[in-house]
């Protein structure tokens, strides 16, 4: 009897262990509990693609939570991702979140699926293509392979209910966005060219990002994560 009530408690403490280092896709309001998840996520990327190339490396890649308000994104020069919590993320894409998707409630929906979920797996996609000197040559195909990597990793975590959330708010937006590129424009070169200026106007790159997501995740042709990573290394 002894024996069967550990080995109970041991589950319990198991699954409560699991849960609790498994927030994604929820608010992070605790920057330490955000780096620690974010790093998790990075190692187990890198154990991932060691079974493509056992030599990999990304070299000590790390997560970095600054106090003032920046995109998520991964800067090569530091070798760091950038994220933040949701108090200094929330206030400045309140209003933008909640006029694309209509209501406060699905605004913070939006707000914890990507911010805080869909797009930790696709920075480590942009250090992916630094790390292996494959980035593409327009920035186009650049947040398009990385969102790439954010499906396909997930799909390999068996988060489907949440990328299922993320593509109806992906379609409920783009009804509500413009595309940016004019007609008769290159789509690649055009956004190439204004990539700095597309950024900083998150309903001009929102449209970008979201009709993107929503392609790749309708995209039934995917490969499986490892088999798409090989590309990254058959030069």
């Amino acid at each position: 009897m002894k024996q069967k009530t550990i080995i109970i408690i041991t589950g319990i403490l198991l699954s409560v262990t699991c849960c609790a280092q498994n927030q994604y896709f929820q608010r992070y309001d605790d920057s330490i509990l955000l780096k620690k998840d974010n790093d998790a996520l990075i190692d187990d990327f890198e154990v991932m693609i060691k079974q493509v190339s056992p030599t990999f490396s990304f070299n000590g890649l790390s997560t970095e939570i600054p106090d003032r308000f920046m995109p998520g994104m991964y800067l090569h020069r530091t070798n760091k991702i950038y994220h933040i919590t949701w108090q200094t993320g929330w206030p400045p894409m309140q209003n933008f979140l909640t006029k694309i998707t209509g209501t406060t409630d699905s605004a913070q929906l939006m707000g914890m699926l990507f911010f805080h979920g869909f797009y930790f797996p696709h920075e480590v996609g942009h250090a992916l293509q630094y790390h292996t000197q494959m980035v593409p040559d327009n920035k186009y195909d650049e947040e398009y392979e990385a969102n790439v990597m954010a499906v396909l990793y997930w799909r390999s975590k068996g988060r489907y209910q949440e990328l299922q959330q993320c593509l109806t708010l992906a379609r409920k937006v783009l009804a509500h966005l413009k595309n940016p590129v004019p007609e008769n424009e290159d789509q690649k070169t055009y956004i190439t060219q204004h990539y700095d200026e597309l950024l900083k106007d998150p309903f001009q790159y929102g449209y970008i990002q979201f009709s993107q997501i929503a392609q790749i995740l309708e995209d039934t042709t995917l490969p499986d994560f490892k088999t798409y990573v090989k590309r990254y290394f058959d030069k």
